[in-house]
């Protein structure tokens, strides 16, 4: 239902490219979490005090989340935007990204700008 309101709201090529930036933001974040969890493996040891090797190795760990968490997400934009953007070309004019949303359900109709041709997405 989600993007089928985005859609409406921004118009799908403005939807596209904002899932896309903020896919890419995602993978951005995830690329400087494995740096940092790569640079505190080097700095890491065993025989520091206690709360240090505590808190490195927390902070490695939620480091490593976020870069699973971003890797997901990164990887779940990028499959969205694509099954939608193939689903966006009308069958009748072949106009790309040029429709209206009819309504706001999980697999929602669309209506083409230029023939006015109907299809479903979702």
């Amino acid at each position: 239902m989600e993007p089928a309101r985005s859609i409406a709201r921004l118009g799908f090529r403005k939807w596209h490219e904002r899932r896309l930036i903020e896919a890419h933001a995602w993978l951005v974040t995830a690329l400087l979490c494995a740096i940092y969890v790569e640079a505190s493996l080097e700095g890491f040891s065993f025989m520091g005090p206690g709360l240090v090797w505590m808190g490195s190795a927390a902070g490695m760990f939620v480091g490593g989340l976020i870069v699973w968490h971003g890797l997901r997400r990164y990887f779940a934009l990028l499959v969205e935007a694509e099954r939608f953007s193939t689903q966006s070309t009308c069958a009748r004019c072949k106009a790309y990204g040029s429709f209206d949303v009819l309504n706001h359900r999980p697999h929602f109709d669309v209506r083409c700008r230029k023939c006015r041709s109907e299809w479903s997405m979702g």
